[in-house]
């Protein structure tokens, strides 16, 4: 083998190794793609009006526990056919609410649906 071949054959090795360590650099820095699971919620036609007509509805629990290490995602469909306000969001009719969260904590939200206003989310 000559000493041309050898640099050739070394300097392809480099190139796969560098390729290679450009794609685990890739797949560490854009990390999960998806999340594993889907908490959902649905809030069902007519609950705005049994609010309004003084009813108790049990469409959402007052707390709802969120897993970190499975990367939930809350998600609350509003099939009503009024507007439902979660925290700082407002889901119009026939739309979705989606949250995902990154930190473990508990959160308290201002929520519509429940009688005293609030919605507390614990992410574990």
């Amino acid at each position: 083998m000559t000493t041309r071949m050898a640099r050739r054959a070394l300097g392809a090795v480099a190139l796969v190794i560098l390729l290679l360590a450009a794609l685990a650099g890739y797949l560490w820095w854009r990390g999960p793609s998806e999340a594993s699971r889907q908490v959902v919620y649905s809030v069902p036609p007519g609950t705005a009006a049994r609010l309004a007509a003084g009813e108790t509805v049990d469409v959402l629990p007052s707390t709802i526990k969120l897993t970190l290490n499975q990367r939930d995602v809350l998600v609350i469909r509003n099939d009503d056919t009024a507007a439902v306000q979660i925290g700082p969001f407002t889901i119009d009719p026939g739309q979705r609410f989606s949250q995902r969260y990154y930190n473990r904590g508990t959160y308290e939200l201002m929520c519509t649906i429940h009688a005293d206003q609030r919605l507390r989310v614990i992410v574990e």
